[in-house]
């Protein structure tokens, strides 16, 4: 993903300097394959006349920190080239597993020691790109970014609402959600709560340890971790809360884009791409070999049915959000469809009467104020759900006054509900002698609410005659007329709800009232904050007033009479008359139209979902299909590049490749394309070929003679050839031929030119993190075939040679097991086990009569982990450390009652860890070897004087076992404890045996 994210940012920075405009800088600072990279997309952007902004990004987890990173360099305008080293750095390991000595290990990687520490520190100094928006003609812009990062509450948030007989129903929330706007993004104190936001998301349990979000006080820095800022500004939780990882819960963090991607506004009309980032879709479908179906007399064991249930939680599946996205689209057509056709009714109507009646105006205003009053009556009940009762000394505590409506049997939500919405109603009620809203004045009684219906009507217009634009005049007069539209009167900035609860339930004298007052006074709060001037219609109206002539032209020239209709039935219904009469106009249909849909009505604007996956094709590499064949990191749950740098260097690599051949399908919308290409067709060339005739220009390759070989399917392979992409180019010059949803094959051909570019940067830093991961620092350890290709990468010249050695990568083909041996795999596992024990060690709860063996275990695992790292790791000093250490320690241990005979138990244990770690590595059996290993040397064991003094003691001492055997009768339950460890200890070494491969 972090290679994907590297493309959009070079995008972003070519959108931006098309918007900027001038001459590329000569020192950008970019590498030079970047800049080429950057100069092809600026390229592309520029044929297509268009410009491309990211600007609403959301992620969980590995996909929060990229969408942090991209979404501060879309403020900044820093380039994210540095994300690769920051990537290989912080991904290590090695270095992310704790120090085996720590006192306390909550988990077996440093979260806020080392993830929270580097995003804190790295964030802030990614390098400035040539095109910050600084930098743009008439002063700074700031973009306008909106970033979404998901988290998980551990303690969830408590809301209460009654049920249909009034019935009090508690609903817990464990769903927590960053919000960061562009203004936030701006300040600089905002970079600490970025990188918090970040590190939360990605908490992965047992793996990381949780994270701590201070609420309204930040935490001072603490050892090598930062402080921590105080999130409440950008959370959506109301007390501070220890998290975990955004994808527990929330592992495709779509939903949350959909309102603002509706609520965006934009000068001419836009395509809305929403690309899904992810490794992978999943395994693709084997269509000769069938998957097993699950069997009642093959029951899943322990270890299986964990691991089935942790995919269970965290693999989600995007099929609800694409159709929710898709059951979208057809309500959209059905409102504007239905907007339509209300106009045509009022255009009809005498003069004189209004398409708005008594009745459909009650209507919307009772479905707006229940709407609004549902979401505040949820805030308050979320903010004192958490508060504490009265007897506490704390200001943000529950009245005793509201303790009864807020207990079991009480009706807090529907009086709340209630109230509130009273209050709003009460607004909006009309004169008594003039029902129907008449000025402006009148119009601003109905709120944001009710100029953003009134505008989405204004908006609809401006996009019937965006279809009947034929020039570059008439696109920049819509463009000017939208414009006017939001300039009208912009958008307010969005109600913290938690802030307004907090303000109005804080106060002295609203706490010594009644609940429902409480309620009264946020409703009248929010609607204050929500207030549009008379003003804001006024303009709204003579907006289209101005422009009435251009909409007229463009309606009465007009080739196509289907388009020209809707139009035309909108200018008729509007009139010519004056700006206050445009507004109540538009008021009058937008609300006749809400009052016959639901509450929660949607924003009319379309949206396509497209997911960006390794899952994709390559002409340069037409065999690697898959994310299982490119990607080592889909090894081990996707933690698998954590373990090797290069691993990391080639998941990046082709990251970027991937992430390129996809934005160029984006790019290439085939109506664009027809728009442009048909502009400049003739009769001497068509305007596919002309098509196909600029992109060549860009840099698009020449075809060889036989065509390039496609990615082959069930065995079957085809050549892509100039004629098939004129023929897949073919609607462009004939009218009746269907627009494609995509042009993939075009986009196959033409992503070859920005993936030559990634292959000239990346093959070559891929073969030195085979070769010599760091200056000044021994390499890992990488199979022959691996270091042999990495030196023929090495040595070619770049060309089609040095590409096509990507089809031979055997990096990616790298195991765990193809490393077995490494003095990597060694030092990794090692410190592992080591970190593992001491995390047992960790366990508060655990009882005493437990803790000696664990801090046993610990002992020679720690002892393990530092022979190995004196070794190098290399198997064989290892394996003879170990023979050694096996031998003298079970001397000293059956000579000895004193502290040789201990310490020789504790070298004997060490030696024998060490022997079957170096025989078996990463291999099926090494656990059930070290399971094995550690039942007979825990018998054996038993046999020297040591053990047998500690356990059963002397004419003096008890021994342990005299010492604890009280313990067994203490509680009725201890003794299935020692039963169940002994189960325990023979179920894993059963789960743990190798089977025999099944045939099938």
């Amino acid at each position: 993903m972090a290679g994907v994210t590297r493309e959009i940012n070079l995008l972003a920075q070519a959108s931006q300097w098309r918007r900027e405009g001038g001459s590329f800088p000569a020192d950008s600072r970019l590498s030079t394959q970047a800049a080429a990279s950057l100069r092809l997309y600026a390229g592309l952007i520029d044929l297509l006349d268009m410009i491309v902004d990211v600007d609403i990004l959301s992620g969980t987890s590995a996909g929060g920190i990229n969408a942090a990173l991209l979404a501060s360099s879309r403020i900044s305008g820093a380039d994210l080239g540095g994300l690769r080293n920051l990537w290989l750095d912080l991904g290590a390991l090695t270095d992310l597993l704790r120090d085996p000595r720590d006192k306390h290990t909550p988990s077996l990687l440093y979260g806020d020691e080392r993830m929270y520490a580097a995003l804190a520190t790295q964030i802030p100094n990614l390098e400035t790109g040539p095109f910050p928006p600084a930098g743009f003609p008439g002063g700074a812009r700031r973009p306008s970014t909106t970033l979404y990062v998901t988290t998980t509450l551990l303690a969830g948030e408590t809301s209460r609402f009654t049920d249909s007989f009034g019935t009090l129903v508690q609903d817990v929330d464990r769903r927590g959600l960053f919000t960061f706007t562009d203004a936030e993004l701006a300040q600089p104190g905002t970079v600490a709560a970025l990188a918090l936001a970040a590190r939360s998301s990605a908490s992965f349990p047992i793996a990381f340890e949780p994270s701590f979000l201070p609420f309204t006080h930040g935490t001072p820095a603490t050892g090598k971790v930062p402080a921590r800022p105080a999130m409440a500004p950008f959370t959506n939780i109301t007390r501070a809360h220890w998290v975990s990882d955004g994808g527990l819960l929330d592992n495709r963090p779509i939903g949350v884009l959909l309102k603002r991607i509706f609520d965006r506004p934009a000068r001419r009309p836009v395509r809305r791409v929403l690309l899904f980032v992810v490794p992978s879709s999943g395994p693709a479908p084997d269509l000769v070999a069938e998957t097993p179906p699950d069997n009642v007399e093959e029951p899943l064991g322990l270890v299986d049915g964990l691991l089935k249930d942790l995919a269970a939680i965290t693999t989600q599946s995007i099929a609800a959000d694409l159709r929710e996205i898709r059951i979208h689209q057809d309500r959209m057509a059905a409102r504007i469809d239905t907007k339509l056709r209300l106009a045509e009714l009022a255009a009809a109507l005498p003069n004189g009467s209004r398409l708005l009646t008594e009745s459909l105006l009650a209507d919307y205003v009772t479905r707006e104020a229940t709407r609004q009053a549902q979401t505040l009556t949820d805030a308050l009940l979320r903010q004192l759900g958490t508060w504490p009762p009265a007897s506490s000394a704390a200001a943000e505590s529950i009245p005793r006054n509201w303790e009864p409506e807020l207990a079991v049997g009480g009706d807090a939500d529907r009086v709340c509900r209630r109230q509130i919405t009273e209050s709003i109603l009460s607004r909006c009620a009309p004169a008594l002698d003039q029902p129907l809203p008449s000025s402006p004045a009148d119009l601003a009684r109905y709120g944001q609410s009710g100029y953003d219906i009134a505008k989405s009507c204004a908006l609809a217009v401006v996009r019937a005659a965006y279809q009947l634009a034929k020039s570059d005049a008439d696109v920049a007069a819509l463009a000017e007329l939208t414009q006017a539209i939001h300039a009208a009167c912009p958008p307010p900035a969005a109600v913290d709800l938690g802030a307004l609860v907090r303000s109005v339930c804080t106060i002295p004298a609203v706490r010594q009232a009644s609940l429902r007052n409480a309620a009264s006074l946020i409703a009248t709060d929010y609607l204050q904050q929500s207030a549009v001037p008379a003003a804001g219609f006024s303009a709204l109206g003579q907006a289209l007033v101005t422009s009435y002539p251009t909409l007229k032209a463009l309606s009465d020239n007009a080739l196509s009479v289907d388009a020209a209709d809707q139009l035309r039935t909108y200018l008729n219904y509007l009139g010519r008359s004056d700006a206050e009469g445009v507004a109540i106009r538009l008021f009058d249909l937008a609300a006749s139209q809400r009052a016959m849909l639901p509450a929660e009505a949607d924003i009319e604007q379309s949206v396509e979902l497209v997911q960006v996956s390794a899952d994709t094709r390559s002409l340069l590499a037409p065999d690697w299909q898959t994310a299982q064949q490119k990607l080592t990191g889909m090894q081990f749950h996707h933690f698998g590049a954590f373990y090797k740098r290069s691993w990391r260097a080639n998941d990046w690599m082709w990251g970027r490749l991937d992430g390129a051949g996809w934005l160029v399908h984006v790019l290439l919308d085939p109506r664009r394309v027809r728009w442009i290409a048909s502009s400049h067709a003739d009769d001497h060339e068509s305007g596919a070929r002309w098509f196909l005739q600029q992109l060549k220009a860009l840099g698009a390759p020449e075809f060889p003679r036989s065509g390039y070989r496609l990615p082959t399917v069930g065995g079957e392979s085809h050549q892509l050839t100039e004629d098939m992409l004129l023929d897949e180019l073919a609607f462009v010059d004939d009218a009746t031929k269907p627009v494609p949803a995509s042009l993939p094959r075009t986009s196959l051909w033409l992503a070859q030119a920005w993936q030559r570019h990634v292959l000239d940067e990346e093959l070559d830093e891929l073969a030195e993190t085979v070769l010599d991961t760091e200056p000044g620092e021994r390499p890992d350890w990488s199979p022959a075939a691996s270091r042999t290709w990495a030196k023929k990468v090495r040595a070619a010249s770049p060309g089609d040679a040095k590409y096509a050695l990507l089809n031979d990568d055997p990096v990616a083909g790298e195991t765990f097991a193809s490393d077995k041996g490494s003095p990597l795999m060694a030092h990794t596992l090692s410190k592992a086990a080591a970190t593992a024990s001491g995390a047992a060690g960790s366990v508060r709860q655990l009882p005493a009569v437990v803790k000696p063996p664990v801090a046993t275990l610990r002992t020679l695992a720690l002892g393990g982990y530092r022979v190995v790292s004196l070794t190098n790791g290399v198997a064989k000093w290892t394996l003879i450390l170990g023979a050694a250490l096996l031998v003298l320690g079970t001397a000293a241990a059956i000579s000895s009652t004193t502290t040789l005979g201990a310490v020789g138990l504790t070298a004997a244990g060490i030696g024998g860890y060490l022997v079957v770690l170096a025989t078996w590595q990463f291999s099926s059996r090494l656990l059930f070897a070290l399971l094995s290993v550690t039942l007979v040397g825990a018998v054996l064991s038993l046999a020297t004087p040591a053990v047998r003094g500690w356990l059963f003691g002397d004419a003096t001492h008890p021994g342990w076992v005299g010492a604890n055997a009280y313990w067994l009768g203490a509680q009725w339950w201890h003794p299935l404890i020692v039963v169940g460890a002994i189960a325990l200890g023979v179920t894993l070494v059963a789960i743990a045996r190798p089977g025999a491969p099944r045939r099938r």
